[in-house]
Protein backbone atom coordinates (compact mmCIF):
# COMPACT_ATOMS: atom_id res chain seq x y z
CA UNK A 1 0.00 0.00 0.00
CA UNK A 2 1.31 3.41 -0.96
CA UNK A 3 0.72 6.31 1.38
CA UNK A 4 0.60 9.66 -0.38
CA UNK A 5 2.02 12.57 1.54
CA UNK A 6 0.62 15.68 -0.14
CA UNK A 7 3.00 18.38 -1.22
CA UNK A 8 1.96 21.63 0.36
CA UNK A 9 1.70 24.68 -1.84
CA UNK A 10 4.44 26.28 0.25
CA UNK A 11 6.86 23.37 -0.37
CA UNK A 12 6.01 23.33 -4.08
CA UNK A 13 6.48 27.10 -4.38
CA UNK A 14 9.80 26.89 -2.52
CA UNK A 15 11.07 24.13 -4.80
CA UNK A 16 10.09 26.01 -7.93
CA UNK A 17 11.67 29.21 -6.56
CA UNK A 18 14.96 27.43 -5.80
CA UNK A 19 15.03 25.94 -9.29
CA UNK A 20 14.19 29.28 -10.89
CA UNK A 21 16.99 31.04 -9.00
CA UNK A 22 19.42 28.35 -10.13
CA UNK A 23 18.45 29.05 -13.74
CA UNK A 24 19.84 32.55 -13.95
CA UNK A 25 22.07 31.38 -16.79
CA UNK A 26 19.28 29.69 -18.79
CA UNK A 27 18.96 30.54 -22.46
CA UNK A 28 16.07 32.68 -23.72
CA UNK A 29 12.72 31.00 -24.33
CA UNK A 30 11.87 29.37 -27.63
CA UNK A 31 8.65 30.17 -29.51
CA UNK A 32 5.36 29.08 -27.96
CA UNK A 33 4.52 25.39 -28.22
CA UNK A 34 1.22 23.89 -29.28
CA UNK A 35 0.19 23.34 -25.65
CA UNK A 36 -1.99 26.34 -24.88
CA UNK A 37 0.62 28.97 -25.67
CA UNK A 38 3.16 27.51 -23.24
CA UNK A 39 6.54 29.15 -23.72
CA UNK A 40 9.39 26.71 -23.08
CA UNK A 41 12.89 27.80 -22.03
CA UNK A 42 15.76 26.17 -23.90
CA UNK A 43 17.28 24.61 -20.78
CA UNK A 44 14.39 23.51 -18.60
CA UNK A 45 14.37 21.73 -15.28
CA UNK A 46 11.29 19.62 -14.59
CA UNK A 47 10.02 19.83 -11.00
CA UNK A 48 7.84 16.92 -9.86
CA UNK A 49 4.46 18.10 -8.58
CA UNK A 50 4.41 15.53 -5.76
CA UNK A 51 7.93 15.83 -4.34
CA UNK A 52 9.07 19.29 -5.42
CA UNK A 53 12.34 17.70 -6.62
CA UNK A 54 13.94 17.93 -10.05
CA UNK A 55 14.28 15.30 -12.74
CA UNK A 56 17.97 14.55 -13.31
CA UNK A 57 20.43 12.08 -14.76
CA UNK A 58 22.11 10.31 -11.85
CA UNK A 59 25.62 11.19 -10.71
CA UNK A 60 26.37 13.55 -13.59
CA UNK A 61 26.82 10.51 -15.82
CA UNK A 62 27.49 10.89 -19.52
CA UNK A 63 27.16 7.14 -20.18
CA UNK A 64 24.41 5.45 -22.17
CA UNK A 65 22.00 3.76 -19.78
CA UNK A 66 22.51 6.14 -16.84
CA UNK A 67 19.24 6.25 -14.87
CA UNK A 68 16.89 9.18 -14.47
CA UNK A 69 15.89 10.00 -10.90
CA UNK A 70 14.68 12.87 -8.75
CA UNK A 71 16.90 15.04 -6.59
CA UNK A 72 16.80 18.37 -4.80
CA UNK A 73 16.86 21.13 -7.42
CA UNK A 74 20.40 22.46 -7.75
CA UNK A 75 20.40 24.06 -11.19
CA UNK A 76 23.17 21.67 -12.30
CA UNK A 77 23.35 20.84 -15.98
CA UNK A 78 22.44 17.21 -15.18
CA UNK A 79 18.99 18.63 -14.23
CA UNK A 80 18.55 20.73 -17.37
CA UNK A 81 16.91 19.40 -20.51
CA UNK A 82 16.76 21.07 -23.90
CA UNK A 83 13.35 20.49 -25.46
CA UNK A 84 13.78 19.74 -29.15
CA UNK A 85 10.68 19.51 -31.35
CA UNK A 86 10.37 15.98 -32.79
CA UNK A 87 9.99 16.23 -36.56
CA UNK A 88 6.44 15.46 -37.71
CA UNK A 89 5.17 14.82 -34.15
CA UNK A 90 3.43 16.79 -31.43
CA UNK A 91 6.27 15.71 -29.15
CA UNK A 92 9.72 16.72 -27.93
CA UNK A 93 13.05 15.05 -27.36
CA UNK A 94 14.49 15.94 -23.95
CA UNK A 95 18.26 16.26 -24.35
CA UNK A 96 20.24 16.47 -21.12
CA UNK A 97 22.41 19.58 -21.04
CA UNK A 98 25.27 17.77 -19.21
CA UNK A 99 25.55 14.61 -21.31
CA UNK A 100 24.00 15.62 -24.63
CA UNK A 101 21.97 12.38 -24.49
CA UNK A 102 18.19 12.00 -24.68
CA UNK A 103 15.75 10.85 -22.01
CA UNK A 104 14.11 7.58 -23.02
CA UNK A 105 12.23 4.56 -21.74
CA UNK A 106 14.65 1.63 -21.66
CA UNK A 107 14.53 -1.01 -24.37
CA UNK A 108 11.37 0.34 -26.04
CA UNK A 109 9.33 -1.16 -23.20
CA UNK A 110 5.61 -0.54 -23.01
CA UNK A 111 5.30 -2.12 -19.53
CA UNK A 112 4.40 -0.25 -16.37
CA UNK A 113 7.50 0.33 -14.27
CA UNK A 114 10.00 0.40 -17.16
CA UNK A 115 12.85 2.73 -16.14
CA UNK A 116 13.68 6.06 -17.71
CA UNK A 117 17.32 6.54 -18.64
CA UNK A 118 19.53 8.49 -21.03
CA UNK A 119 20.86 7.23 -24.35
CA UNK A 120 22.38 8.64 -27.52
CA UNK A 121 19.67 10.64 -29.30
CA UNK A 122 18.28 8.36 -32.00
CA UNK A 123 14.96 10.01 -32.83
CA UNK A 124 13.08 6.87 -31.75
CA UNK A 125 9.56 7.05 -30.38
CA UNK A 126 10.85 5.77 -27.01
CA UNK A 127 12.70 9.11 -26.75
CA UNK A 128 9.77 11.31 -27.82
CA UNK A 129 7.63 12.98 -25.13
CA UNK A 130 4.22 14.54 -25.61
CA UNK A 131 3.20 17.31 -23.22
CA UNK A 132 -0.16 16.42 -21.73
CA UNK A 133 -2.22 18.92 -19.79
CA UNK A 134 -2.55 18.25 -16.09
CA UNK A 135 -6.24 19.20 -16.31
CA UNK A 136 -7.89 19.45 -12.94
CA UNK A 137 -4.59 18.76 -11.15
CA UNK A 138 -3.20 22.12 -12.26
CA UNK A 139 -3.14 24.60 -9.39
CA UNK A 140 -0.78 27.36 -10.47
CA UNK A 141 2.39 27.12 -12.54
CA UNK A 142 2.08 25.22 -15.82
CA UNK A 143 2.07 21.52 -14.92
CA UNK A 144 2.31 18.91 -17.65
CA UNK A 145 2.34 15.17 -17.93
CA UNK A 146 5.24 13.80 -19.99
CA UNK A 147 3.75 11.03 -22.10
CA UNK A 148 6.12 8.66 -23.89
CA UNK A 149 5.26 8.51 -27.59
CA UNK A 150 6.08 4.78 -27.84
CA UNK A 151 4.17 3.46 -24.82
CA UNK A 152 1.67 6.30 -24.25
CA UNK A 153 2.54 6.04 -20.55
CA UNK A 154 3.38 8.87 -18.18
CA UNK A 155 6.83 9.64 -16.77
CA UNK A 156 6.51 9.41 -12.97
CA UNK A 157 8.47 9.25 -9.75
CA UNK A 158 8.09 5.69 -8.48
CA UNK A 159 5.57 5.06 -5.69
CA UNK A 160 5.03 8.76 -4.83
CA UNK A 161 8.46 8.76 -3.20
CA UNK A 162 9.79 12.00 -1.76
CA UNK A 163 13.45 11.04 -1.24
CA UNK A 164 16.50 12.05 -3.23
CA UNK A 165 17.44 9.29 -5.65
CA UNK A 166 13.91 7.95 -6.15
CA UNK A 167 13.76 6.34 -9.61
CA UNK A 168 11.81 7.78 -12.50
CA UNK A 169 9.84 5.34 -14.64
CA UNK A 170 6.78 5.08 -16.84
CA UNK A 171 3.26 4.17 -15.71
CA UNK A 172 -0.10 4.24 -17.41
CA UNK A 173 -2.70 6.97 -16.92
CA UNK A 174 -4.24 8.49 -13.88
CA UNK A 175 -3.94 11.92 -12.38
CA UNK A 176 -1.43 11.16 -9.63
CA UNK A 177 0.71 14.10 -8.56
CA UNK A 178 3.82 11.98 -9.12
CA UNK A 179 3.05 12.00 -12.88
CA UNK A 180 3.06 15.77 -13.32
CA UNK A 181 5.94 18.15 -13.75
CA UNK A 182 6.32 21.92 -13.66
CA UNK A 183 8.50 23.28 -16.43
CA UNK A 184 10.40 25.99 -14.60
CA UNK A 185 10.28 29.43 -16.25
CA UNK A 186 7.41 28.32 -18.51
CA UNK A 187 4.91 31.12 -19.07
CA UNK A 188 1.48 31.31 -20.59
CA UNK A 189 1.44 33.95 -23.33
Amino acid sequence: MTIRIPLTRARAAAAVSVAAIALTTALPATPASALGGLQIPKASPFVNSNSGKCLEIADWSTANGAPARQWDCTGGTNQLFDMIQAPGKAAYFLRNRNSGKCLEIADWSTEDGAPARQWDCTGGDNQAWELGSAGEVQTGPKEVGLINWNSMSYLEVADYRLDNGAPVRQWRGGLGWNKYWTIVNAKAL
